[in-house]
């Protein structure tokens, strides 16, 4: 496990060799937070949505208890990853929420770029901050994604408090927003684990820090600006 800068702790420069810290503590909490009440959301879920999957409920007591563990963990998917807004060191949060909403020309670019990069090439592009142009769009997708699954979760779960029309509404919403979101989830886990020139990125949300190498070409212009901060160079 990476140990924590400290300007008292002259040893770390060895500790953390061509490596520089990407993500701390409460980012990635919050990252693993998310994406296990995801996955268990994901599986509970399609038990209530198809009888096709409810034999596989059985995993967890049956499908009443899935039901029961699907509102959970939906409130733990929405409370926790949102109290790290406001709770311990919520400024690398909100520079994320500002990040993914401030497209810039460069983010285009490497959006238009990245196909190729996708299938296996390392697409031309400017230089990216610490969130590139895809990373982006995925934050976006999960951000409203997140959203209407809350709202329309809200309204299926008090379904008597709402007018039926709503009601009616909500299902589509609801299961829409989570194979958006699947669909998200398997092109993330396809870069992260499997593809050759990105998955050394996994490694920032296990223990924090990334390879040099791969932050200066996928995202020099957050490591140009964060080198000179961080001891370990």
């Amino acid at each position: 496990m990476a140990v924590k800068m400290n300007t008292n702790n002259p040893p770390q420069k060895t500790i953390e060799p061509n490596k520089v810290l990407r993500f701390t503590k409460g980012e990635r909490f919050s990252h693993w937070v998310h994406a296990i009440a995801f996955f268990v959301l994901l599986f509970t879920g399609l038990g209530v949505l198809s009888a096709t999957f409810q034999p596989a409920m059985g995993i967890v007591g049956g499908i009443q208890a899935a039901r029961v563990i699907h509102r959970v963990v939906a409130v733990v998917f929405v409370v926790v990853v949102a109290l790290m807004f406001f709770v311990g060191n919520p400024r690398h949060h909100w520079e994320w929420l500002r990040s993914v909403f401030s497209f810039k020309k460069e983010d285009l670019q490497h959006v238009m770029a990245f196909p190729k990069e996708f299938f296996g090439g390392h697409g031309t592009y400017p230089p990216q901050d610490k969130y590139n142009g895809g990373e982006k769009i995925n934050s976006m997708i999960t951000i409203f994604g997140s959203i209407f699954i809350t709202l329309s979760g809200i309204v299926l779960w008090f379904a008597p408090s709402f007018p039926p029309g709503l009601v009616r509404w909500a299902y589509p919403v609801h299961d829409l927003s989570m194979f958006m979101m699947t669909a998200a989830v398997i092109g993330h886990m396809y870069l992260g684990l499997l593809h050759p020139d990105s998955n050394p990125s996994i490694t920032g949300m296990i223990n924090g820090y990334v390879p040099t190498k791969f932050a200066r070409s996928h995202h020099a212009k957050w490591y140009d600006r964060v080198k000179d901060e961080q001891n370990n160079f």
